[in-house]
């Protein structure tokens, strides 16, 4: 059932049926019981009567009782016994004995139907007077209060229905004045909805939904930030190739427009490095990033790296190597993974000076496995390490051109994977040691 107003009026109902049901059960057998003591007081006190008339007046009797007055006095009969002789009977009364219990109450079954009988003697013990009622009776008296009581559901339920309906319908107002205000919201209003004279039991709705707006609020902050961080990132060197495409159209001789050219080719590089940082970025996105996890061996990994990124090594005359112990194997997305590392190894390659050494190291550690990326350039101020995790930004006085991207990629890449990165200082206190610790 879709609607929960109708859900609601369904149990409603469904429960005041129920409760009436019982109620006019309940009523049924008390009713039966009350009928029944007090028509066995009146067996009791018809037979007294009887015994005390059977004595003298036993004609007047039998003439009296052959008439029929009410309906009822089918189910209700008498006989009078003298010495096992069957003296006297009403009309209704069957020939054999109502019952084999001479005195007192009794249960017994004439031709089929179920009597309830009171016998009684005389004071000489001459007379035996046995006065019986059909169970019929008792039970047709005990449905008609029963039903009676069931009568009024007929008008009553649908009454209460409308009721219900309506009554809901007012309770559930506070849920439409909010359907109403978010609805009617402009696209870009993520302002908190207002509280004030909600129901208890829609605040956790409200507090959801104002938590959402919050987390949209933030996201779209956020997209807005590095929206306009990338279009400054994108400026300067677009600017920059601009500028040596317009010193290159402008060059007298073949040496400086050759290059300017070059110049040109490089803008290019970097704006497309660039662009392929932010393009992993946004890939890593909350919610955009899917893992695929397999077992991955940290130092085929690092080889495979090493080997890629060895011809700009070569160039600056850096030593790269690889240390620890092979078969370190860690469950990871191979693609992310390789990412986060070549972004670790050529931030080295890039800030460590001509002549410098880049090593990459896999061990484990406990139960978890650790990938070291060091270096024995200039390293990170301790007080800036904080921070250059941060998108775009990067360590002034660097003299290399980078985006700000490439710790912020491998951080991301690390939380994804439920591991650690951390900045320290390398070997003997000299350059950078990034560890990438997995648990």
């Amino acid at each position: 059932m879709r609607s929960l107003r109708a859900r609601l009026l369904a149990l409603l109902l469904g429960t005041v049926l129920a409760a009436w049901i019982a109620t006019a059960l309940f009523t049924y057998f008390d009713a039966r019981h009350e009928i029944d003591e007090m028509l066995d007081a009146h067996l009791a006190q018809s037979a007294g009567l009887l015994v005390a008339q059977v004595g003298h007046e036993v004609h007047e009797l039998e003439s009296e009782v052959t008439e029929r007055a009410h309906r009822y006095e089918r189910a209700v009969a008498f006989q009078v016994w003298e010495d096992g002789k069957l003296l006297l009977r009403s009309a209704g009364a069957p020939r054999e004995r109502l019952s084999g219990t001479a005195e007192g109450f009794s249960d017994s079954r004439i031709d089929g139907r179920r009597w309830r009988v009171f016998g009684r003697r005389d004071a000489e013990g001459r007379y035996l007077v046995q006065v019986g009622e059909r169970y019929q009776l008792r039970e047709e008296l005990a449905r008609s209060v029963a039903s009676h009581l069931m009568h009024p559901l007929v008008i009553a339920l649908p009454a209460l229905a409308v009721l219900i309906w309506l009554a809901i319908g007012w309770g559930l107002s506070p849920l439409a004045r909010i359907a109403r205000e978010v609805g009617g919201r402009a696209p870009d209003n993520l302002t908190p909805l207002d509280a004030a004279g909600v129901p208890r039991e829609m605040t956790p709705l409200l507090r959801g939904l104002n938590a959402l707006f919050g987390r949209v609020a933030a996201s779209m902050d956020k997209e807005r930030r590095f929206t306009a961080d990338a279009a400054h990132e994108l400026r300067t060197p677009l600017a920059a190739v601009k500028t040596q495409a317009q010193v290159a159209l402008g060059a007298r001789s073949a040496q400086e427009r050759e290059r300017a050219l070059h110049q040109v080719i490089a803008g290019v590089d970097r704006t497309a490095h660039l662009v392929e940082q932010l393009l992993v970025l946004a890939r890593l996105d909350p919610g955009a990033a899917v893992l695929q996890r397999q077992p991955v061996r940290l130092d085929e990994l690092a080889a495979a790296c090493l080997a890629e990124l060895a011809p700009a090594a070569a160039a600056k005359r850096i030593d790269v190597g690889l240390e620890g112990k092979g078969g370190v194997t860690v469950a990871a997305d191979p693609v992310l993974l390789g990412i986060l590392l070549r972004n670790l190894v050529d931030n080295a390659v890039r800030y460590t000076p001509a002549g410098g050494a880049v090593s990459v190291v896999t061990e484990q550690r406990g139960a978890g496995a650790v990938l070291m990326v060091e270096d024995n350039g200039p390293g990170i101020p301790a007080a800036e390490r904080s921070r250059v995790t941060e998108r775009f930004y990067r360590v002034l006085g660097s003299g290399e051109e980078g985006s700000g991207l490439g710790l912020s990629i491998a951080q991301r890449i690390a939380e994804l994977h439920g591991a650690t990165l951390r900045l320290g200082e390398g070997r003997d206190g000299r350059g950078l040691r990034v560890e990438v610790v997995f648990p």
